[in-house]
């Protein structure tokens, strides 16, 4: 059982309105933003991959949606609003409105909580798809929030946390991996390619040796990154194919290419 405590970030994010956060394995899952506040306040920006919510020096990928929208209007049949990962044409001409006339919300979640706006009716823990603008300015293949939350890095968040482990699991794992590899200062330690952003750096994961999450020796660690972790062995391959994996894996390979063939990389042509 490991317990976590966020006062800091929820008295930051208490001021931005509307907060809730939860904390699972060292990630914050933050909803329930409201995109006016944070964006007023300066703690929202825009980015190639993102839009970001900045608090204590951190910043935390996310996108934005409406929470309370015409989803059955005038008894038609449910309509889901978009979810904006991007800058895109929707969300400039909403900021260059100047009035927001509508409240968008900012989330980092698989789901989110809408209410019809006509009916009050609410739809609890609803998958949103992605803009169909945002879908075609951005190079992954993201095509949902649940897409898009299992591409988040879970390990980079720094959190303030209180650990207690009553089955004698090593405490502090998500820390010790992140120390681990800015140690190797995130070069992967079988085929030499570093990350060319910090934003990138979720690509290279600490890898345990002899399988057993619960050495954190540093004989038993490899920083790897993520083309080769995943085809270190038949497990890792079949691992990887699942989820989004495979989509990172190729965005991967798109942004690296050119150092995977400079080292002969017989991965790049798997």
């Amino acid at each position: 059982m490991m317990l976590y405590k966020f006062e800091k970030l929820n008295e930051k994010l208490d001021n931005l309105g509307y907060p809730k956060i939860d904390g699972k394995s060292g990630f914050q899952l933050i909803q329930g933003i409201d995109f006016e506040k944070a964006y007023k306040s300066g703690s929202i920006s825009f980015e190639d991959d993102g839009i970001y919510l900045e608090y204590n020096g951190k910043k935390h990928r996310g996108y934005m949606f409406i929470q309370n929208a015409y989803i059955t209007y005038n008894g038609a049949v449910e309509k889901f609003p978009k979810f904006h990962l991007l800058k895109c044409k929707v969300i400039s001409d909403f900021i260059q409105n100047g009035t927001f006339n509508q409240r968008y919300e900012w989330s980092n979640s698989h789901v989110n909580n809408l209410v019809d706006r006509q009916t009050r009716t609410k739809y609890n823990e609803i998958r949103l798809n992605i803009c169909s603008y945002c879908q075609s300015d951005i190079i992954e293949d993201i095509q949902d929030t649940e897409i898009f939350f299992n591409s988040l890095d879970k390990e980079e968040v720094e959190i303030d946390l209180k650990e207690v482990d009553i089955f004698g699991y090593e405490k502090g794992k998500e820390i010790i991996s992140k120390k681990y590899r800015e140690s190797r200062n995130f070069t992967c330690e079988n085929c030499g390619v570093k990350p060319n952003s910090a934003l990138h750096r979720k690509w290279w994961h600490t890898h345990h040796i002899n399988g057993d999450k619960t050495n954190n020796s540093i004989n038993n660690l490899n920083c790897l990154c993520l083309l080769c972790h995943s085809r270190l062995d038949d497990r890792h391959i079949e691992n990887f194919s699942k989820g989004s994996w495979p989509n990172q894996i190729d965005y991967f390979k798109k942004i690296y290419l050119e150092e995977l063939q400079k080292i002969d990389n017989p991965y790049i042509k798997v």
